[in-house]
């Protein structure tokens, strides 16, 4: 059985990362088979000859259905150089230099309309033509624009975008992305005059330094290119895209090693097939299993089905004369932690029934019925989900060890402070006695419920994402995305369980106490793992809802299908709530979604500020001080709008159960959410630490939360009275007193009237970041198209 288990698993993982990575359906099949044969040799080493033969059979049936998943889309390249263009000296000569006025910006979408219209093909017209019968605003226009440029129609996408900005003429957001459609649909040199008019007005924002950028390198100007990377990476370190064009360069220039960082830097943030073909090309591709859980679990979407407090553990009174209450306590979790413990192993016999009966019927049939399942599930998803989870297993082995050895210690230590403690003297009476044991009591118990406290929520963010992503892989086969979870909840119960009994429970002297009282505990429900968890990418109004089971955007309320033989977008989206900014990607927490080969990374819901400026800064000699943040009240909002998209789009996330018909697509006609409290840190360079608005410290520089604080006196704070805020500031901008010299408390956002329209109206601004792509993507180039 030990040895069918480790079959499906190699299996699974192999079919979905080898069998989805070439361009025509012949290559693509000759290429998968010849990497999936070396593979198979060395995985059947043990088998005989009889077995090899009958296992290499059923792979060569299975090997076309296997090519076709998902829709053909991942185009595989060997040379990261070549995905720049050469210089085209003509097309950069006619560029006027410059930047367009609002009256510039006018005229010529006008121009590129009528130029586009006439030499689009029709059926491309067709499809232009109903939306925009159908669509009444610049949001709803801009809306299906970015979803036909990702379903692989760049002329709809163009003119869509064109008659968005004609509907808003002032809006930026439009105008950063119709440039960047134009860029990534072959005419950079018709994006950059709308880039150059937005950065003279945002002369900081890293997306539109990004795109400019990313208009210049696919016009082969490498050099003018680099300084808008540089810039954009230094005001934002945080956007994936970034990071590949920078390591591309720094491949041009000679230094394949530097690229390598780059690359390395850019899976960090988003993992996808795009990125690790790209590291795979400068023999980084070791490093990518290796990333840090820690960095990645803020940038991927994660659904709670462990919420926090599953099993809340107790608080006991650190006291002696607490004794019976304690033991009651103590005693009536272990009736409950027993009950559900049957419970799980009563699940995981239910659960495993199915691949237990296949495993009786032999190895192969085993593996060729499980490959057969595996398929069903392959998704847009699905390779993402196979680096992440990699991750999140290396993370687990690593975390585990750790977590032994300093369970260990702690037992240890506190142990031997128990014998220092609570050592009597022979002049020692039942109140002396009673004494030390209270000390040792409010000692011990403190830091043991500290250490599982924090122990137990890594274990359980942990757990949320690998039930969350496994089911990505290749959906359920017979069941096994399943059992994992369920043994999985097993260890976490175990976890709670010596949370409560390691906290020490001493009797009192020369008192008669019994500690056989039992406190009735609730059994708590265990999540239902049966239904595999949905995430929505919005566009405006619309939500394209993925699941485990899905291969394009097709399911969108414009009916805009998936382009023949077209490719989805290699590009990163952000997403705000403010129609007046354009979103930097991780800038603020600001979060984003990363499409590529054939895949997507949906966006993750945590802060993605932390990427360190210094490799960065290094690069760039001089840097110039205007890139850097010194408007506190400015980014005090960029906060705020960041945290705000990232819990609505954590209210988008659902689960999907067995029976469960989704809900029939209709346009909204607004985008429903509700808004809580959002809750601000900020980065104290004097603790080293994520704060509080309180100066409470929250979490480390690797977000782990505080265990025991100990704190020393600080540098004497300076404050000023800030006439915006009403209120006395430190020197770093934060608020201290009101004008009473009251302290503030809790620091509560609230949504303005008109702001909680606008998101209500409009939905969440999609900003698109120009991405790099492999040969042959674009299709359907028509050369002097604008001409």
């Amino acid at each position: 059985m030990k040895k069918c288990l480790l079959l499906a698993t190699f299996f699974l993982m192999l079919t979905i990362s080898q069998a989805q990575t070439k361009t025509k359906q012949n290559d693509k099949v000759k290429t998968a088979q010849s990497q999936i044969d070396k593979a198979m040799e060395a995985a059947m080493k043990d088998m005989s000859e009889e077995e090899k033969t009958e296992m290499r059979k059923m792979m060569k049936e299975m090997m076309p259905e296997m090519a076709k998943k998902p829709e053909s889309d991942i185009i595989s390249f060997t040379d990261n150089k070549k995905l720049v263009p050469a210089k085209d000296v003509s097309r950069i000569s006619s560029l006027s230099g410059k930047p367009f006025t609002d009256d510039d910006v006018t005229a010529n979408t006008a121009l590129l309309y009528s130029k586009l219209i006439a030499k689009i093909p029709v059926s491309e017209k067709t499809i232009l033509s109903g939306v925009m019968a159908k669509a009444s605003s610049g949001s709803l226009l801009m809306e299906a624009a970015t979803i036909s440029f990702m379903q692989g129609h760049n002329y709809v996408a163009i003119g869509l975008a064109v008659k968005a900005v004609q509907a808003e003429p002032k809006n930026s957001i439009y105008q950063n992305n119709l440039a960047a459609i134009l860029s990534q649909s072959g005419y950079p040199e018709k994006a950059i005059p709308y880039l150059q008019k937005l950065e003279v007005q945002f002369p900081l924002n890293s997306t539109v330094l990004h795109n400019l950028g990313y208009a210049w390198l696919q016009l082969g100007d490498v050099d003018t290119a680099s300084k808008f990377f540089g810039f954009a990476a230094a005001r934002n370190p945080s956007n994936p895209e970034t990071a590949l064009c920078r390591g591309v360069i720094e491949e041009l220039r000679g230094d394949p090693k530097k690229a390598a960082d780059h690359y390395v830097e850019a899976f960090e943030q988003a993992p996808n097939p795009f990125t690790e073909n790209m590291a795979k090309n400068v023999n980084a591709e070791n490093r990518l299993d290796k990333i840090d859980f820690n960095k990645l679990k803020s940038r991927i979407s994660i659904y709670e089905y462990f919420k926090k407090d599953w099993i809340k553990i107790p608080l006991l009174v650190d006291d002696v004369s607490a004794y019976e209450n304690n033991r009651s306590i103590q005693n009536g979790f272990s009736e409950m932690f027993t009950s559900l413990e049957d419970k799980i192993d009563d699940m995981i016999e239910a659960s495993n029934a199915e691949v237990e009966a296949l495993a009786d019927q032999g190895e192969t049939e085993f593996v060729k019925v499980m490959m057969k399942e595996s398929q069903k599930g392959y998704s847009m998803i699905s390779l993402p989900a196979v680096y992440i989870q990699k991750i999140l297993m290396f993370h687990m082995l690593n975390w585990q060890q750790d977590y032994v050895t300093e369970y260990r210690t702690l037992l240890d230590e506190i142990q031997k402070q128990k014998l220092v403690m609570t050592t009597y003297g022979e002049n020692d009476k039942c109140a002396d006695y009673d004494r030390k044991n209270n000390e040792f009591l409010r000692y011990a118990n403190p830091l043991i419920r500290q250490f599982h406290a924090t122990k137990i929520e890594e274990a359980r963010v942990w757990l949320n994402a690998f039930c969350t992503w496994g089911w990505y892989i290749a959906g359920n086969p017979k069941n096994m995305v399943l059992t994992q979870c369920i043994s999985w909840t097993s260890f976490l119960t175990k976890m709670y369980e010596n949370a409560v009994h390691d906290q020490y429970a001493i009797a009192q002297t020369c008192v008669n106490q019994n500690g056989d009282g039992i406190t009735y505990m609730e059994v708590p429900a265990i999540p239902n793992f049966t239904c595999p968890a949905v995430v929505s990418i919005p566009f405006g109004l619309d939500e394209l809802r993925l699941s485990a089971d899905a291969a394009t955007f097709n399911d969108n309320s414009w009916g805009i299908q998936k382009a023949v033989g077209s490719r989805h977008r290699n590009l990163t989206l952000g997403y705000g709530t403010d129609k007046n900014y354009i979103t930097e990607p991780g800038k603020y927490g600001n979060p984003f979604t990363k499409t590529g080969n054939g895949s997507i990374t949906p966006p993750g819901m945590g802060i993605n500020d932390l990427v360190p400026l210094s490799k960065v800064l290094d690069d760039l000699n001089p840097l110039d001080p205007a890139l850097l943040d010194t408007n506190k009240k400015s980014s005090s909002k960029r906060i705020r709008d960041a945290a705000m998209a990232r819990q609505l789009l954590n209210e988008m996330i659902d689960t999907k159960c067995p029976g469960k018909l989704p809900p029939k697509k209709t346009r909204k006609q607004k985008f429903e959410f509700g808004v809580g409290k959002i809750e601000l840190l900020e980065w104290s360079d004097d603790f080293n630490a994520w704060v509080d608005d309180k100066g409470e410290l929250m979490y480390d520089k690797d977000f782990k939360p505080f265990g025991k604080l100990e704190l020393t006196l600080g540098e004497l704070q300076l404050l000023e009275w800030n006439e915006d805020y009403e209120a006395w500031v430190n020197d770093k901008g934060e608020l201290m007193y009101d004008k009473n010299g009251k302290t503030f408390g809790k620091f509560e956002i609230g949504l303005g009237e008109l702001e909680f329209e606008e998101i209500q109206t409009s939905g969440l601004q999609t900003v698109i970041n120009n991405g790099m792509e492999a040969l042959g993507t674009v299709t359907d180039f028509i050369k002097g198209l604008f001409d």
